[in-house]
């Protein structure tokens, strides 16, 4: 019996731990490259303050969400480091952790809104399109690929060639 309800709660510790090991896809587009998007927009001064200051609030809330995700994930270690694994504990944890995600994937639509509401139309097109983009993950992979077979092109074509000493 115990074994069967270890293996009960193996199953179900590594299936919350593999949900949330899934690519970060609660962000908005605003990491490193936001510059990027920013210059795409034609964003004004104006506009810039309050893009940044959403970029900043959802970063912020992104932050505490992932901080009691990563507690619960402690306490879950803990309960079964000491084995005292509580079913009714378990369940409430990995419950609240879902609920937890929800919600950070809220933050990033909500975001995501926000930073629609500021535009004009014109700006709202290319936002939009940017926005289906990044929810493709086929097409992140495809960007990314190119990148990487660009700098390695970039690199081979710009490498200084190797001196040959002939001074036998």
């Amino acid at each position: 019996m115990k074994k069967l309800w270890l293996s009960i709660f193996s199953l179900i510790l590594l299936t919350n731990f593999s949900l949330f090991s899934q690519p970060a896809q609660d962000e908005p587009p605003m990491g490193p490259r936001e510059g990027g998007i920013k210059k795409l927009l034609k964003l004004t001064t104006e506009q810039e303050k309050k893009f940044d200051d959403l970029a900043y609030q959802h970063k912020q809330d992104a932050v505490d969400i992932h901080a009691k995700i990563q507690k619960n994930r402690l306490e879950l270690e803990k309960m079964v480091d000491d084995n005292n694994i509580d079913e009714k504990k378990l369940f409430q944890l990995t419950d609240e952790n879902s609920k937890l995600q929800g919600n950070l994937k809220n933050s990033a639509v909500r975001s995501w809104f926000e930073i629609y509401k500021i535009l004009n139309d014109e700006q709202k097109a290319i936002w939009s399109k940017h926005i289906l983009q990044m929810a493709n993950p086929q097409a992140i992979r495809e960007r990314v690929k190119e990148r990487i077979q660009s700098g390695i092109k970039n690199f081979i074509m710009n490498r200084r060639p190797m001196r040959m000493n002939r001074d036998f």
